[in-house]
């Protein structure tokens, strides 16, 4: 208990000399370089290189011999202050080259049908997919991906990811609306107009992104998506209604590009696997556009 009690004498005792020290120094110490100089001293040469500027010689500060940090000498006895756990913490975050991501990327649009063609059953009905691309709003999301660092300074990722996206398609002609007859998508003529006369649908895949950084903060992205029919429904709002529809493609493949200065940047998504299946009586491409964050790179 004595030796205890020694011990915390002495270690309060170092921190008491260090800040009288530290005092001295800012409140006007003489500058070393007015000092008279010491005859070199062989020992002196081969020991750390002391760095404080006051003529106390209970406490002195030195710096660690090999090490990046200080040394901190009391009355014969040497404390080492080295580099922070938290520094050392990032230096290791620095060099992982895979990480988790949560997240990583979030899509902010509009979706266009391109290429869009009418079976035989539909040639004598209107153009019942013609949309008001401002209003046909695209939302993507990433929730969890793998990120992986392909080279040491950090330009090159290469991401594998779960995607999450909706898209509504707002047709131009709110007096009609879409619905299955057997195997077909058909258009509803309704009563009066609604206020919104829409399709929807979700989807719910995978994305493999690459993205490479030419230039610091300026990043260029390259991806395929894989995504899965989750659901697709026409709705309409006032009066307010939602109808399940079959007929949508369940697998399709797309590519996509996007282009980011830090966070935020630019995307376009283009699927040439149809929107619908060949039994519904139509085919349509989507080309989806608009504004993107990306917190893949700042896991690095």
């Amino acid at each position: 208990m004595k030796r205890l009690v020694s011990y915390s004498l002495a270690f309060a005792a170092a921190v008491l000399f260090s800040v009288a020290a530290r005092a001295q120094l800012s409140s006007g110490t003489p500058d070393h370089a007015e000092r008279p100089a010491a005859a070199p001293d062989k020992k002196a040469a081969d020991a750390p290189r002391r760095i404080d500027l006051s003529d106390n010689e209970i406490v002195q500060l030195h710096e660690a011999d090999g090490k990046d940090g200080i040394l901190l000498k009391v009355g014969g006895f040497d404390l080492n202050f080295d580099r922070s756990y938290e520094s050392e913490v990032r230096s290791a975050l620095k060099k992982r080259r895979v990480a988790l991501t949560f997240a990583g990327d979030i899509e902010l649009g509009f979706t266009a049908l391109t290429g869009v063609t009418y079976d035989q059953p539909h040639e004598t009905l209107p153009d019942f997919l013609d949309q008001t691309i401002g209003n046909s709003f695209h939302f993507g999301f990433t929730p969890i991906g793998i990120t992986m660092r392909l080279d040491r300074k950090s330009r090159s990722h290469l991401q594998l990811g779960m995607s999450y996206s909706v898209d509504n398609l707002r047709l131009t002609n709110p007096a009609l609306t879409v619905r299955n007859d057997g195997q077909l998508l058909v258009p509803i003529a309704r009563d009066e107009p609604a206020k919104k006369s829409k399709l929807r649908y979700t989807n719910l895949g995978f994305v493999l992104r690459y993205d490479w950084t030419p230039i610091r903060k300026f990043h260029i992205g390259l991806s395929t998506h894989y995504d899965f029919l989750m659901h697709g429904c026409a709705i309409t709002k006032s009066p307010k209604e939602k109808t399940a529809l079959s007929g949508f493609t369940p697998f399709r493949f797309g590519i996509g590009a996007s282009v980011h200065y830090r966070i935020i940047g630019f995307f376009v998504r283009y699927t040439p696997t149809s929107l619908f299946e060949s039994s519904s009586g139509l085919r349509a491409k989507t080309l989806s556009f608009g504004v993107t964050l990306n917190f893949n790179n700042r896991m690095f």
